[in-house]
């Protein structure tokens, strides 16, 4: 009788993760989304990430399922190897990046995590940095810059170092520390640690203090969670990231790859600008006319006490349905990053100020400049000045206009140099004039009712308004009487007089005393109808909320045309020379 053969089958092992399961917090979230992402794109494109599988019910909306059945250390390694690339020296996700194929398209994420998750030297190795010039429209052109990420050489054998390119996958931190989560059987551990670069910002304190240690499942999370984030650029050299506040795995999923940022939309001008661009565009996708998520925005930069490395300068946390995103989409129509064309070499254009009725005069100076050291554009993106201002507000549910003239800490940096090069004006004369070249943008803002809630606001700013006409009408008819100065050099000096009458005005009994000045100084027919026959209304509004009698009359300050260029009707004849 021939002996029986025994066939040995192995049994599947598997791991589970739930969005509801203890210690997930927005992060952890945001790695189980990029779990999720990563293997339902493995299968998309047919990759077969062996000896790890799953099937189509292991995915689903709040949990994710994989198994084995070889050791955990095949399985995981292999997974973070696909998950983490690198392509043309640039970061490449298949979770989020299958229809990024061109690497320019992917150097926001790819220098934001450099900048943020793996932001030290010591972590992350990179080369020198590269500049190239991204040809997008026919006369438009823009340099990106990223570093690319390079091979340690091991203690084992100190081969020199490699491009990203042409090494292993290895390469990248989370493909190492990988490999520390496993014991000499190739099983995960109960307990793993790692190094601070997941949780970007809050290094260690002390030599022996260990920056996270916890379940191998939650590690894996953490090490996933750079994939699901965004990034964005601030003034100043700062970048941040946000996190998504991830409810639902497949919607996350339908929408996160659409939500890559070129380098033309990555610049932001605040956190508050970059959670409303975050929750605007992910109710887009959804097309829902509200936010349908939440997010975490942490904001990272050097500062003078801890140079050696970036750290957390800011946070700002936007729940789930805490804000409504139609006055964003209206303020980031009006408000988008502009593309500026560099002046020609032989020519610089230097604005003068002249905030009366809307003009901007030029002056053109001759320069000889040296030829660029490296490769240069036709132009760069620029924020617009106030637009972080405006959505900080938006987030935090206060006026859109509040505090509109008091620039944030982001726009610091920019008025500093500016200040330098224009001696003798201060950080608040220089916002105030950047405001005024914005002014068709403001205009626009006003007009929107969908930005007011009190309409009696708009009835304020329309009194000053006829007040500043019939002050500059005053002004012109001085001149053609044979006055000393021109009108644009009257009026500058009228509007800087208003301006500062206003903002040193620090109570209500005090910004009272100020209108009241103001509206006293039209005598005659330059008296204001508005005024006359409005008063209780006015100045109702300056006693209940004297903060916001200040800010509108800034604002009607800054914003003042025509009312002709306002679609107000008909204008005097010297308003009409003059504007």
């Amino acid at each position: 009788m021939a002996a029986k053969s025994k066939q040995v089958v192995a049994v599947a092992k598997e791991l589970t993760w739930s969005l509801v399961d203890p210690g997930m917090s927005l992060l952890e979230r945001a790695g189980l989304a990029a779990l999720y992402m990563t293997l339902q794109a493995a299968r998309e494109l047919g990759t077969d990430l062996s000896p790890l599988f799953w099937n189509d019910d292991d995915l689903q909306d709040d949990s994710v399922t994989v198994r084995w059945q070889t050791t955990a250390r095949e399985a995981f390694t292999k997974l973070f190897a696909w998950a983490w690339q690198v392509k043309d020296g640039v970061l490449y996700f298949p979770a989020i990046h299958q229809d990024c194929p061109e690497m320019w398209m992917r150097t926001t994420t790819h220098n934001g995590l450099f900048r943020t998750f793996l932001q030290h030297t010591n972590v992350q190795p990179k080369g020198e940095p590269l500049s190239k010039i991204i040809q997008q429209d026919e006369g438009k052109s823009f340099v990106i810059r990223y570093q690319e990420p390079i091979i340690r050489p091991s203690k084992k054998n100190a081969a020199p170092n490699k491009t990203a390119a042409s090494g292993t996958p290895k390469l990248l931190k989370p493909c190492k520390d990988i490999d520390t989560f496993f014991d000499r059987h190739g099983e995960l551990l109960t307990s793993v640690s790692l190094s601070s670069w997941v949780f970007p910002g809050i290094a260690p304190r002390y030599g022996k203090e260990s920056a996270w240690e916890g379940p191998a499942k939650i590690g894996i999370l953490l090490m996933l969670a750079p994939i699901g984030v965004l990034y964005q650029q601030l003034q100043g050299g700062n970048w941040l990231f946000v996190i998504p506040d991830v409810l639902d795995l497949d919607d996350f999923a339908s929408v996160r790859p659409q939500l890559n940022l070129s380098p033309e939309f990555a610049d932001v001008a605040s956190l508050g600008d970059a959670a409303m661009q975050f929750l605007a565009n992910y109710a887009t996708r959804t097309s829902r006319k509200d936010t349908c998520a939440g997010c975490r925005v942490v904001a990272m930069g050097r500062v003078g006490f801890y140079s050696s490395q970036s750290i957390r300068k800011a946070v700002l946390d936007v729940p789930h349905q805490a804000v409504s995103v139609r006055r964003y989409r209206f303020l980031h129509q009006v408000m988008d990053n502009q593309f500026i064309y560099f002046k020609h070499e032989d020519e610089t254009t230097e604005h003068v100020e002249s905030p009366t009725a809307g003009r901007t005069k030029k002056r053109i100076a001759k320069t000889n400049k040296p030829e660029p050291a490296e490769p240069q554009g036709t132009g760069f993106y620029k924020i617009p000045t106030a637009r972080g201002r405006i959505a900080d507000n938006l987030v935090e549910g206060r006026r859109w206009y509040a505090d509109l003239f008091q620039p944030t800490s982001w726009d610091m940096p920019d008025l500093e140099r500016q200040r330098k090069r224009q001696p003798g004006k201060s950080i608040e004369r220089l916002w105030f004039y950047n405001l005024c070249y914005q002014r068709r943008n403001l205009m626009r803002l006003i007009e929107e009712p969908e930005l007011w809630d009190d309409p009696n606001e708009r009835l304020f700013l329309e009194a000053l308004w006829e007040i500043l006409a019939s002050l500059y009408k005053r002004e012109a008819d001085a001149v053609e009487r044979g006055g000393s100065r021109s009108w644009p050099e009257r009026c500058e000096d009228l509007n800087e007089d208003i301006r500062r009458s206003v903002t040193r005005a620090k109570t209500g009994p005090l910004l009272r005393e100020c209108m009241a000045d103001l509206f006293a100084r039209p005598v005659g027919k330059y008296r204001s109808k508005t005024v006359r026959e409005n008063p209780g209304l006015i100045w109702r509004l300056i006693d209940r909320d004297w903060k916001r009698g200040r800010d509108l009359a800034l604002l009607a300050l800054a914003s003042y045309q025509s009312k002709e260029k306002r679609g107000g009707g008909s204008i005097s004849d010297a308003q009409e020379t003059n504007d």
